[in-house]
C-alpha cells in the first residue's frame, strides 16, 4: 500500500493505492504553522505504507516537516520527483523547468497519458492555472492568476472602503450589494479567462481540446463555463503514481 500526498498552498489531498488503484482518498485544509498537527489529525493509517509519494508546492519547510515525521513514524523517507523537460511523448515548454510547479507537471502527465489529445487543463486552487497541450504532446504554455478566494481577499484586504466577508457563491449575476459584487466579479473573471482561453486555443489548433478542470473551486466554476469540462479530482496524485512507477 502506497500513500500519495498532494500538498498545495492551503490544502492537502491524499490517497492510498494498491495495485495501481486508489482504494481511499481525502482532503483537508491546513495552516503552515500547524502543519504537523494537521497531518497527525487527518492521516490515521492502520498500517505502514510501502512508499510515501509526495507532490509539494508549499516550500521546503513543509516538505522537511513531513519527511521528519515519516522517518520517525515509519522509518522511511518521502519520495518526490522533479519537473523534467519531457515524459514519454509529452514535452515541457519551460526552458527552466525549475520554475514550473510540480503539481502542474504531474497533472499534465496524468492527462496526457490518459487522453493523448489536445488538452486544456484548468486547476482552481489558491491560484488558478491553465495549461495547453497540442495534439503532438507539446505543452504550449499557460497562465497563472489568483484564484477566486485570493482575488476576493486581495480586494477586501487592500481597500479601506470595503469591509465585507468573503463568500463563495457561484454566480455571474449583476450584484446589488458589495459582498455579492466582489464574489460575482471574481467568478466572472475566472470564468471569462477560462472560456476565452478555450476559444483561442480551439481556433489556433483547429480542433476542440479535451477540457479538464480540477481543484477545490472546480465544482463551483464548472457549471458556469460555456465549454464542457470534465472534473478530475486526483490528477496530481495520478501523475505522481505514473512517475513513481516509471522510476522503478
Amino acid at each position: 500500500m502506497k500513500l500519495l500526498l498532494d500538498i498545495g498552498n492551503s490544502s492537502v489531498k491524499w490517497a492510498l493505492q494498491e495495485q495501481e488503484e486508489f482504494i481511499s482518498s481525502g482532503a483537508f485544509r491546513y495552516k503552515k504553522n500547524d502543519f504537523e498537527q494537521n497531518i497527525q489529525e487527518n492521516l490515521l493509517l492502520s498500517k505502514k505504507p510501502s512508499d510515501v509519494l509526495v507532490s509539494n508546492v508549499a516550500g521546503n519547510e513543509i516538505f522537511n516537516l513531513l519527511n521528519v515525521r515519516v522517518k520517525k513514524q515509519w522509518q522511511q523517507e518521502c519520495w518526490q520527483p522533479s519537473v523534467s523537460a519531457s515524459f514519454n511523448k509529452l514535452k515541457n515548454s519551460y526552458s527552466d523547468t525549475r520554475q514550473m510547479g510540480l503539481d502542474r507537471w504531474l497533472a499534465m502527465i496524468a492527462s496526457w497519458e490518459q487522453y493523448q489529445s489536445a488538452l486544456c487543463l484548468v486547476s482552481c486552487g489558491t491560484a488558478l492555472t491553465i495549461d495547453l497541450i497540442n495534439l503532438e504532446g507539446q505543452h504550449l504554455g499557460g497562465y497563472i492568476v489568483p484564484g477566486i478566494e485570493l482575488m476576493q481577499r486581495a480586494l477586501v484586504n487592500n481597500t479601506e472602503q470595503i469591509n465585507v466577508d468573503v463568500k463563495h457563491q457561484a454566480s455571474l449575476d449583476y450584484a446589488k450589494d458589495t459582498q455579492s459584487a466582489i464574489n460575482n466579479g471574481a467568478f466572472l473573471a475566472a470564468v471569462s479567462m477560462i472560456d476565452h482561453t478555450v476559444d483561442k486555443f480551439s481556433k489556433e489548433s483547429n480542433c476542440k481540446p479535451t477540457c479538464i478542470i480540477s481543484g477545490g473551486m472546480a465544482k463551483l466554476i464548472k457549471p458556469l463555463l460555456n465549454h464542457p469540462f470534465q472534473q478530475e479530482p486526483n490528477l496530481v496524485l495520478a501523475g505522481l503514481s505514473i512517475l513513481h512507477k516509471a522510476s522503478l
